[in-house]
């Protein structure tokens, strides 16, 4: 991620609150790694990629929302508004015990490509749900996980 020439977001790149909320009964069609989010909040290339994923229903895990609300805090920006607008567009799915177990199978197929813990959490659930995952992170292009990857920007 690169530094902005100033910290807040820009309009055009905020979460429209008129747009429906994520989840229901069926499965979202990604999950957003932090990465894909921040994009979004800080209008970087992808940025209207991951507005469009939004759009046709996404998730993000609870350990990737903690990183992006990580970011807000570290930026001093209005935590508390800028994540309760993603949350009414993204759902927010709990991080279990099963992909607790998940993450963790991932660490050796991941080691190579410097996955954290926060990207394993968020492929994982990716896994549970049957869903792409989708990310800035271009190290991820070449993983082979069983879930397929979604570059929010070209090379």
């Amino acid at each position: 991620m690169t530094q902005r020439e100033t910290d807040d977001p820009p309009e055009s790149a905020r979460l429209e609150t008129g747009r429906a909320a994520a989840g229901g009964a069926s499965a979202p069609g990604c999950v957003l790694d932090a990465s894909a989010v921040l994009a979004l909040l800080f209008g970087e290339p992808g940025a209207e990629a991951v507005a469009d994923l939004i759009a046709n229903g996404a998730a993000v895990s609870a350990v990737n929302l903690s990183e992006v609300a990580t970011v807000l805090v570290h930026r001093e920006l209005d935590v508390d508004g800028i994540i309760q607008v993603l949350v009414q567009q993204v759902a927010v799915e709990a991080f279990t015990d099963a992909d607790a177990l998940s993450a963790a199978s991932l660490h050796p197929a991941g080691a190579k490509f410097g996955l954290s813990l926060a990207d394993r959490a968020c492929i994982a659930l990716a896994r549970r749900l049957g869903s792409n995952a989708a990310t800035a992170d271009q190290a991820w292009s070449g993983l082979d996980v069983g879930v397929e990857i979604t570059m929010i920007r070209s090379r």
